[in-house]
């Protein structure tokens, strides 16, 4: 017999590309008919390199031999990304674990991927049958000559073929009841082509919608995406919907209530995939929390389609950040500004408030107008209400000093025209009056803006290697006067920031802090999913990303990065709690029974530490 070395030299004399959606294991069948083999070990010794391979249905198997067997025609990630159904678990998966799947396919035989992956444990309107649609085999029996096995028809969940809308069919032939080692290929003449309904009425819309997002994992390329990231878009648009508290807690029984409402409990229920409020290990709460638990692609798609009604706008903005005043640009709330109303806020700054914690945004505009109010935002309205002005801005002082000039109008009407109380009227009208004459300094204040503008524009072009550091300390009263007065005109006039970030170098810490942002965000995933359980603080996560030093340095200058670290640390007690639910979860899939000592003395707790959360862990308790 020749040995695996030499067998995998040896080039297939043909094979049978696969078509397109079709399922490897379907070209596999369509090779050992069409090579007049007629024992299937010699099948499997040509395609796999050795005659007991296991044949995988879903996943494929030994791909990298198959590969090297036809000479480079194919690679194993493009046939495992569109001939296999791993597609369809991949972006639910932790990273580690997918690699681990992929790396089987390709080298073993399968045997453990379905644990792996979660087919075994998590199945759901499993199909022993392979399943087909009249409809595309009418237009592969035209085009083709022969019909063959389509991936998207074979996913546990799926009834309806997402290119037609037909409700599919069983092949006569029960995969698990043939030989581990012989293939199914469809036959044409065994094929029932009519249009039989297999359920009337109310679910089909949904069922047709369900299949086509189930075809969207299959034909997408989502392999950077990872039960991390999916997770944290949950919470995002949870967040977004008031089913989540500003700290990105989920309201469970809420979303329970809106999910077997939005679905109702008969679909639930022919899916498969009834939720038990009463369950505190039910689906719903599985997919929402970091727990190690995978749920099935099908649940996955109806959170999904629930939460946003379109798959691909879950998937487009699953890395967006979270923000408690949603995504930039914001309205001026400047009534004297001719862009009132208009988005073109950039500047914004989040803080938390002092004693409630809440988020509180100051909004800064071009016109020099400040306002703050605090957050969260709840819906469109909020973004036009403002809780304080902390600057009105050169803009609307003009436009109140053009008001006062005119001399025809009252406090109450100038307070209403400007967005202001009769007070703030009075005071700067009392402010204006103690300056200099108004038209004489806005003359002066023009000259004064030229001529700094033409040293300004001198030194450029006498030092056109100069950068904007270099160029403001050689003309600092004229740098601030134009930051202050003429800011548009400077920053389109200095040269370009440098992107370097040595000690002399510019740093965008605007940019930096976007960027750490997004490290603390899966760093804080991590932590919480890890075998170690760790505390959440500024200090565990700055070392989870390497950036300890720079947080505890330059937390000033990262505002939203501080805003998360404050919003996610854990007190002691609050770390303690989760350590202890965390061990009673864990009593629970055991069998054991939860008696108070045993978790006291597991957590490591003092007697007073345990005292302060244990009426929290009642409910957990065994009545005895």
């Amino acid at each position: 017999m020749r040995s695996l070395n030499k067998l995998s030299k040896k080039r297939l004399s043909f094979f049978t590309d696969p078509y397109p959606d079709e399922l490897l294991y379907s070209a596999f069948a369509r090779y050992h008919f069409y090579s007049g083999n007629i024992d299937c070990k010699d099948t499997l010794t040509e395609l796999f390199g050795k005659n007991s391979a296991v044949l995988s249905f879903e996943m494929g198997s030994h791909i990298a031999f198959l590969c090297n067997a036809l000479g480079g025609s194919y690679t194993p990630d493009y046939l495992i990304q569109n001939h296999t159904l791993f597609p369809f678990y991949a972006p639910f998966l932790p990273e580690s674990r997918k690699r681990e799947i992929i790396k089987d396919i390709m080298s073993s035989d399968g045997r453990g991927i379905y644990t792996k992956i979660g087919i075994v444990a998590g199945s759901i309107c499993k199909k022993d049958c392979i399943f087909f649609c009249p409809a595309c085999v009418r237009k592969e029996m035209e085009s083709l000559g022969e019909a063959y096995v389509h991936r998207e028809h074979q996913l546990q969940g799926i009834f309806m073929c997402p290119h037609h809308g037909k409700f599919l069919k069983e092949y006569h032939a029960n995969k698990w009841e043939k030989s581990r080692v012989e293939y199914i290929r469809l036959d044409g003449s065994l094929l029932d082509l009519s249009d039989i309904l297999l359920y009337q009425g109310k679910h089909t819309d949904k069922l047709l919608e369900i299949a086509k997002a189930a075809y969207y994992l299959l034909s997408h390329s989502l392999g950077i995406i990872s039960k991390s990231d999916v997770l944290l878009r949950y919470k995002n648009l949870l967040y977004k919907n008031d089913l989540a508290t500003d700290k990105l807690r989920i309201k469970q029984d809420e979303l329970h209530d809106r999910v077997v409402g939005y679905y109702g409990t008969e679909l639930l229920s022919i899916l498969e995939s009834s939720i038990d409020k009463n369950n505190e290990y039910n689906w719903l709460r599985a997919a929402t929390r970091n727990v190690a638990r995978t749920v099935h692609p099908l649940r996955h798609i109806l959170l999904i389609l629930f939460l946003t009604g379109d798959i691909s706008e879950f998937f487009q903005g699953v890395h967006e950040s979270h923000s408690p005043f949603g995504k930039g640009p914001w309205p001026c709330l400047n009534k004297a500004a001719d862009h009132f109303k208009q988005d073109v806020v950039t500047d914004l700054a989040i803080t938390a408030d002092f004693k409630t914690r809440a988020p509180v945004g100051t909004f800064e505009c071009q016109c020099g107008y400040i306002y703050s109010r605090k957050g969260p935002d709840k819906d469109r309205k909020d973004l036009y209400r403002k809780g304080r002005v902390k600057a009105f801005g050169f803009v609307w002082e003009n436009k109140l000093k053009t008001l006062l000039s005119q001399q025809c109008h009252s406090y109450r009407k100038m307070a209403q025209q400007l967005g202001a109380d009769i007070k703030t009227i009075q005071k700067f009208e009392k402010l204006f009056a103690e300056s200099s004459p108004v038209v004489e300094k806005q003359k002066s204040n023009i000259n004064l803006k030229a001529e700094y503008r033409e040293k300004l524009l001198l030194i450029m072009k006498e030092y056109p290697e100069l950068s904007r550091t270099s160029i403001r300390s050689r003309c600092q009263k004229e740098y601030t006067y134009l930051h202050r007065h003429d800011r548009k005109w400077l920053f389109e006039e200095l040269p370009k920031k440098k992107q370097s970030k040595g000690s002399n170098g510019y740093i965008d810490w605007d940019e930096r802090d976007h960027e750490i942002l997004m490290q603390l965000q899966k760093a804080h995933i991590d932590l919480l999913v890890g075998e170690k359980m760790i505390r959440i603080s500024k200090s565990s996560l700055g070392k989870a990303i390497d950036k300890l030093s720079m947080i505890e340095k330059k937390l000033n200058k990262l505002p939203r990065c501080a805003y998360f670290i404050n919003q996610v640390s854990e007190t002691k007690h609050e770390f303690q709690l989760r350590r202890c639910k965390s061990i009673v979860q864990e009593m629970e899939a055991e069998g054991l029974p939860l008696i108070e000592w045993r978790i006291q003395r597991k957590a490591g707790l003092r007697k007073e530490d345990y005292n302060l959360i244990k009426d929290k862990l009642q409910p957990y308790f065994d009545e005895t």
